[in-house]
């Protein structure tokens, strides 16, 4: 508008852009005799711009088609006199003299702002009448040059204005998300201070008390009313898992309830959730419970009334701290078990090889003296009488030496020495069957569990033939998950003691077994004793 009263009479058209689409703006608004000049006089323009980008410059190719004003602020590309009488002759402007215009001038030129980047302008200027004839095309030019920095000038202060606006927008979120960030780190430490407290506590407590102090802790700090502990303990076989500490107000039910949740949960290494338990006599309000693991076990944490599952994540977070607490208490247990053990094998070890000595020497004295003494008669008396003695004395000595010496395999299956040992008691009057459980093959059975059977099976046929009388022996073989299992039986008369009363050759055998993590079971009764090994294959 600033521009068209500038020029009475006449018409002023701005187009220009900056980061967004281009925008027109035409003035007077209600005059629209010199639209279709203006707006080809526009486009011509826009083409200068498009074809001084291409060439990388605002530069005119040609002085006489264009000028540059190469200022500070600005970049100016106008057109030439002939190029705008040609759009003039070409837009028969001279019709709208016939309305009483004596003369027509126009100025057009195209702006870009350096400062300000992508931003172009292009602007256009008739004059008609006496305005016409008393202006100069310098004074057209200077007039669009100063409404070209106007409008540069209003574009960096919208700029800035918006820029303002935008900083103190994100200042005053950026101070809300500190504000909220410096309150979540307080709580963060104040957790963190708490469950270290929290570990201090387990620590302070006895070994035995821990799995309490642990599950008080998690439920108190997750928010849970009740809690369940279980940990697995290795058996000699197996795992066993069991619980290890529970709220007093949780009933053996509930307790049979949650076992099923927390074997899941620590099998499966994931979190188990129940919406809750079925209600029980004397306990009106259900249990809603989550089942979280952790290395030795897993805890159950319960809620009356159904509430409590939604601190699932922080039980989670608070398990994850406090339960390697728990898992190394409980591995420290184990080793102590497993050195108290070790220890106690160690003494009924050399327990049994002090009575193994003992009988050895026992067997010398009795045995081996009389017959020496026998002998030293015999030579004072008539040959064959000595040669008899001597034959006798020779044949104990071997019977000694066989017994002294290991029970081995040597090449042989376990299946050859099993019937080389059946040999033996046909040889005492005794028949002996050998049966394989299901499907079992030697294969199935590595050849040092092997020799441990064979150790067995030698030990109960030696006690069949010296002790128990039988008529008939039965060695069974059988392969039962991750162990071998090989049983005696025969139809005797029986061990009057057998946890006490066992010789030293069981005993040695059970040591052995035990070290390997199996172990020896004697059933016996007048007409059956059944002696049964299981030994773990060693993965």
């Amino acid at each position: 508008m600033l521009g068209a009263n500038a020029v009475p009479g006449g018409r002023c058209a701005i187009a220009w852009s900056s980061a967004g689409p281009e925008r027109v703006v035409l003035a007077p608004t209600t005059d629209s005799r010199w639209d279709e000049v203006v707006f080809a006089l526009l486009a011509a323009l826009d083409n200068r711009l498009g074809d001084a980008a291409a060439n990388g410059s605002n530069r005119s190719r040609r002085a006489e088609s264009s000028s540059v004003d190469t200022s500070a602020a600005i970049q100016k590309l106008a057109l030439s006199p002939r190029e705008m009488n040609a759009i003039v002759q070409a837009g028969k402007l001279q019709d709208a003299q016939n309305v009483g215009d004596a003369s027509i001038q126009v100025a057009a030129s195209a702006f870009t702002g350096r400062a300000i980047r992508g931003a172009t302008l292009r602007v256009v200027l008739v004059v008609a009448g006496q305005d016409a004839e008393s202006r100069s095309s310098a004074e057209l030019e200077s007039l669009l040059e100063l409404m070209a920095r106007t409008v540069f000038a209003e574009i960096a202060l919208g700029n800035a204005s918006a820029l303002v606006d935008f900083w103190r927008s994100h200042g005053a979120e950026r101070g809300r998300d500190a504000g909220l960030a410096k309150r979540d780190l307080s709580r963060e430490r104040g957790a963190a201070r708490s469950l270290e407290a929290a570990a201090a506590e387990i620590r302070k407590a006895r070994p035995g008390e821990r799995p309490t102090r642990f599950g008080e802790l998690v439920a108190a700090h997750a928010g849970f009313d009740q809690w369940i502990v279980a940990i697995v303990r290795q058996d000699r076989l197996e795992n066993r898992f069991e619980v290890a500490a529970a709220h007093p107000s949780l009933t053996v039910s509930d307790l049979e309830r949650a076992r099923s949740p927390l074997e899941e949960s620590f099998s499966r290494r994931t979190v188990v959730g129940r919406a809750a338990f079925a209600d029980t006599v004397g306990n009106p309000n259900p249990v809603s419970f989550v089942c979280i693991p952790f290395d030795a076990g897993a805890v159950a944490l319960a809620s009356r009334g159904g509430g409590g599952i939604a601190a699932r994540a922080d039980a989670e977070a608070i398990v994850a701290r406090l339960g390697p607490i728990v898992t190394n208490c409980v591995m420290e247990q184990q080793a102590a078990s497993r050195s108290g053990l070790v220890r106690q094998l160690a003494l009924r070890m050399f327990t049994a090889i002090d009575k193994e000595r003992a009988r050895i020497a026992r067997d010398l004295h009795d045995d081996q003296a009389q017959l020496l003494a026998a002998a030293k008669i015999a030579l004072e008396g008539g040959r064959e009488e000595a040669r008899g003695i001597f034959k006798q004395i020779e044949d104990e000595l071997r019977r000694k030496t066989r017994e002294l010496r290991p029970a081995t395999l040597g090449r042989a299956t376990l299946d050859e020495a099993i019937e080389r040992e059946f040999r033996r008691l046909a040889g005492a009057g005794i028949c002996a069957k050998l049966v394989h459980a299901g499907a079992i093959h030697e294969v199935e059975i590595s050849r040092p569990v092997q020799q441990l059977c064979f150790q067995v099976v030698r030990e109960a046929l030696s006690n069949a033939i010296r002790h128990a009388r039988a008529k008939s022996v039965e060695v069974v073989v059988e392969r039962t998950g991750a162990a071998a299992r090989i049983s005696v039986s025969d139809d005797g008369r029986g061990i009057e003691s057998p946890g006490n009363g066992e010789g030293t050759g069981l005993s040695g055998v059970r040591e052995r077994l035990e070290l390997m993590g199996g172990s020896l079971t004697v059933q016996s009764r007048a007409g059956r004793t059944t002696i049964m090994a299981e030994i773990p294959e060693l993965s």
